[in-house]
C-alpha cells in the first residue's frame, strides 16, 4: 500500500510540473522599416506628433484580431504589443514623416522634446485589427493645428491590407504597412496645408 501511494504521489508531481509550464508570450512592434535620418542642421519650423488616441478595445498589451470580420474579437493571451499601440503608431508616424518634412522645411520633434511646436498633428485611431487569412483594417482621423490651437485641416484615412497567413507575424506586418501608408499620406498633404500658416 505505501508503494502505491508513493507511485501515485510521483505521478501527481510529474503531472503538476507539466501543468506549470505555459507558452511564452511573444512581443511585437509596429515597424516603419526605415533607416535613420541624418541632418547637420534642422529647420526652425517645427511639427509635433501628439499622443495618438486609440479605442478602448485596443488600449491593452494583447494583440486583438477579429473573427470572420464580425464584431467578435479575439484577445491573444500569448501575443502582445511590446509598447502601447498608440505609442507604436506615433513612433512610426514620426519616423516616416521625418525625412519628407525635413525636405519641405519642417523639423519633426522627437517624442521626448518638450519644445513648443509651430504645428501639432493629432491622430485618432478608430480601428486597427484584422482577420487571419483575410484583411487587416486601419481607420483613423487626423487634425493639424497651429501653435495657437487653431485647426488648419482635418481628414479621415482608411486602409485595408491583406493578411497572408494565420500568424501574428503576418497580422502585425499588415498593420505596420497600413500605419506606414497613413504617415506617407500625411507626408504628402501636410507641407501644403501648413506652409505659410501659423
Amino acid at each position: 500500500m505505501p508503494r502505491n501511494i508513493l507511485l501515485f504521489s510521483l505521478a501527481l508531481l510529474v503531472l503538476l510540473c507539466g501543468c506549470g509550464r505555459s507558452t511564452p508570450t511573444r512581443y511585437y512592434l509596429l515597424e516603419s522599416a526605415l533607416g535613420p535620418v541624418k541632418a547637420d542642421s534642422l529647420p526652425s519650423k517645427t511639427l509635433r506628433v501628439a499622443q495618438v488616441t486609440v479605442p478602448d478595445y485596443l488600449d491593452r498589451n494583447s494583440i486583438v484580431s477579429r473573427v470572420n470580420g464580425q464584431t467578435e474579437l479575439i484577445v491573444s493571451q500569448f501575443h502582445a504589443w511590446a509598447e502601447p499601440v498608440g505609442h507604436g503608431v506615433r513612433r512610426v508616424v514620426q519616423e516616416v514623416l521625418t525625412a519628407p518634412m525635413l525636405a519641405a522645411g519642417f523639423n519633426v520633434l522627437a517624442a521626448g522634446d518638450d519644445t513648443r511646436a509651430d504645428y501639432v498633428l493629432l491622430v485618432d485611431v478608430q480601428r486597427l485589427d484584422g482577420n487571419f487569412e483575410a484583411n487587416a483594417v486601419l481607420e483613423a482621423r487626423w487634425t493639424i493645428k497651429n501653435r495657437h490651437d487653431d485647426v488648419l485641416a482635418r481628414g479621415i484615412y482608411a486602409d485595408v491590407e491583406q493578411v497572408n497567413g494565420k500568424t501574428y507575424d503576418t497580422l502585425t506586418a499588415a498593420e505596420s504597412a497600413m500605419v506606414r501608408r497613413l504617415a506617407e499620406h500625411l507626408a504628402t498633404r501636410l507641407p501644403a496645408l501648413i506652409r505659410g500658416k501659423s
